[in-house]
């Protein structure tokens, strides 16, 4: 087979691997160490780090440099990368070098990237994302959660519980990491406890900001996601928070998820079917989050409104709202 083709195909078969491979990969290919040598005068390859290889003219980005220094050493990417692998909410953008880890047996250095060590990097806290070794979700969680502030922390678990991640599987992966003595697990065993029996999690961070202007006496009872009904059991709405002994229905409105003709059709019909049924609606902006006192004292008028003109007493046995968690 001529050279030319071994070399096509290894193009091919580096494409989908951010155009990087190493020695051994080449040699599956029947690409000899003279013939690299020859790309890389010619220029057609260029040299990540001893052994690794890529293919010039293709994009440097950051997966391509996470895959390039994870090629054929025992690390995986972890921590801010992992997170920026996963695509967690709040940590999305990478670190400006690749972060790794590593068992603290097999200590490795990798020019460009930071690599940390751990005494337990087990199967089970490793996947592959972009066809890049990495931590869970879970994993990646625990091991920023020292490193990261509380809000950041909670953002990143909503986003895990709200892609359907058991909290059940957190707990047991943190449970198991705490024996390292390190302060992530503690606190991420913490959190998952809190969320193990029929915790409803909000469905972005905008709505859990929200609802932490709205603490109130007056508010009591308020909850997340509540979704009212006619006397005959059919569906009227949902909304982000409501107060339901006011009916009183508080909507999240977010320019990203209310545009369009389809929204507004959808926003027109919910509030004439909440209104049939004597529901009064809020909408707050991502703005009023910038100023909790002044939104919180808003819902607080409206609501001292409604009871007036309903003739409504605030239950003050109404068991508190879910929004600490």
């Amino acid at each position: 087979m001529p050279i030319s083709a071994n070399v096509r195909a290894l193009g091919e078969f580096a494409a989908s691997r951010h155009g990087t491979f190493d020695l051994s990969q080449a040699a599956a290919n029947d690409i000899s160490k003279s013939v690299i040598s020859r790309l890389l005068r010619d220029g057609a390859i260029t040299r990540v780090r001893g052994g690794v290889y890529r293919f010039a003219g293709l994009a440097d980005d950051w997966r391509a440099a996470t895959y390039g220094a994870c090629l054929g050493l025992r690390v995986v990417a972890s921590h801010r990368t992992a997170a920026a692998l996963h695509g967690l909410e709040g940590m999305s953008r990478p670190p400006e070098m690749p972060e790794l880890l590593c068992h603290h047996r097999f200590p490795v250095e990798v020019p460009g990237a930071l690599v940390r060590r751990s005494r337990s990097v087990p199967n089970a806290d490793v996947t592959v994302v972009d066809q890049i070794r990495c931590t869970t979700s879970a994993r990646t969680l625990i091991d920023l959660a020292s490193l990261v502030t509380p809000d950041e922390l909670v953002r990143m678990v909503d986003d895990v519980q709200r892609r359907g991640s058991s909290m059940s599987w957190l707990l047991d992966r943190a449970t198991k990491l705490q024996q390292t003595g390190r302060s992530g697990p503690t606190r991420i065993v913490e959190i998952a406890r809190r969320r193990l029996d029929g915790y409803v999690v909000p469905e972005s961070w905008f709505e859990r900001t929200l609802g932490r202007c709205l603490r109130s006496p007056l508010l009591e009872g308020i909850v997340r996601q509540h979704e009212p009904r006619t006397d005959a059991g059919e569906f009227v709405a949902r909304f982000d928070l409501a107060v339901p002994w006011a009916r009183l229905g508080i909507e999240g409105h977010s320019r990203s998820f209310h545009l369009g003709e389809a929204a507004e059709r959808y926003d027109e019909d919910r509030d004439i079917r909440s209104a049939q049924q004597g529901w009064e609606i809020a909408y707050l902006g991502f703005a009023a989050t910038k100023a909790p006192a002044a939104v919180c004292h808003d819902v607080e008028l409206i609501v001292q409104r409604r009871m007036r003109d309903l003739g409504l007493v605030c239950p003050s046995a109404a068991e508190p709202g879910l929004l600490a968690r």
